[in-house]
């Protein structure tokens, strides 16, 4: 941290430099992409598929130093190296017309490494400073086509730590690679190794047919030996130790870490659950008071129905007893009337 001048931990700088394995390697491709939409000339397309080989290996080796401090240095150093060959006369010399497609594409590379890098310090002109000093390497150490062959820039790193009172050993120790780190970048190659596998055989399928079997078979041989060399680094005594104490320090600090998830999962469900049957229980009592509520309208509304038919029946009763009264009154007069006539006569 005195070094870089940035307030991250090693763990978080070092996910910074996980983001950018994805990130940057996205604009590259993106940059080769363009160029083979726009030709179907065998040796642009050739050179397009080099770019996205190499330009991703190149990144993936910078920014995959066991050391945080080397990998953020690298990785800008190649951004400003990979922007000052893809502007210049050695692109346009490879690509022709096409060249602003792969000088944007390292432009755009340079620019996310650098909001990355601007993004974590704390005194901004003082990073900015260092940033420069490498620039200026960068500059005065161009690489050629073949970006896996730049030159090294372990001077600088050292130069860095001497302006800092600090050991290159100091500045490296406690930063290195842990199995989390190593698990991400597993699954980086994951997502990775299937496109390069795609681009090396398109370029095989354009390689054969423009060279000849034996030289097509040479061109094999010498990339299957960069990919051994590659593989015997990553499995050299130096690097299997490195990873063999980092591994136990790292299982120490994720078993305590998953302990404390699952603890922390299991508080979490235990309120969630009694919010839940709270809600529950809320709801079941406001339907119950609704049901009830509603069952007393129905009965009320019954009651007054009801007391409207006894009401009307009460009065067609009384109406019919008082047609029925006078019904017999008449009846009654009529007999009298009927009984009275003879005797009269």
């Amino acid at each position: 941290m005195k070094v870089t001048g940035t307030d991250l931990s090693a763990g978080q700088f070092r996910a910074l430099g996980n983001e950018l394995a994805i990130r940057i390697p996205a604009i590259i491709e993106r940059a080769g992409d363009d160029v083979l939409a726009r030709t179907e000339d065998p040796v642009l397309r050739k050179r397009a598929l080099l770019w996205k080989i190499e330009g991703t290996a190149a990144f993936h080796q910078a920014l995959f130093r066991p050391d945080s401090l080397g990998a953020a240095v690298e990785t800008y150093a190649l951004s400003v190296q990979l922007e000052d060959w893809a502007s210049g006369s050695g692109a346009s010399k490879y690509y022709g017309d096409l060249q602003p497609f792969i000088a944007e594409g390292a432009r755009r590379v340079r620019r996310e490494v650098e909001e990355h890098a601007l993004a974590v310090v704390k005194d901004r002109a003082s990073a900015q400073s260092r940033w420069n000093k490498i620039a200026t390497w960068a500059h005065e150490n161009p690489i050629d086509e073949n970006m896996s062959t730049r030159p090294s820039l372990h001077s600088v790193l050292a130069t860095i730590a001497a302006n800092q009172d600090v050991g290159m050993s100091d500045a490296f120790a406690g930063i290195t690679a842990n199995v989390a780190d190593l698990a991400t970048r597993v699954d980086v190659y994951a997502w990775t190794l299937p496109k390069v596998a795609r681009w090396q055989a398109e370029l095989a399928g354009i390689e054969m047919t423009s060279v000849d079997p034996g030289k097509l078979a040479v061109a094999t041989l010498q990339r299957a030996n960069v990919l051994l060399t590659r593989l015997d680094g990553l499995s050299s005594p130096g690097g299997v130790s490195q990873l063999s104490a980092a591994a136990a320090t790292s299982l120490r600090g994720e078993r305590v870490a998953v302990m404390n998830g699952i603890d922390r999962q299991r508080r979490e469900l235990m309120e969630q659950l009694a919010r839940e049957r709270e809600a529950v229980l809320g709801n079941v009592d406001g339907q119950r008071l609704a049901t009830l509520a509603d069952l007393d309208r129905k009965i009320e509304r019954t009651l007054q129905g009801f007391d409207g038919i006894v009401t009307r029946m009460l009065w067609r009763g009384t109406l019919a007893i008082a047609g029925l009264m006078l019904l017999g009154a008449l009846l009654g007069y009529l007999l009298l009337r009927a009984r009275r006539a003879p005797r009269s006569s």
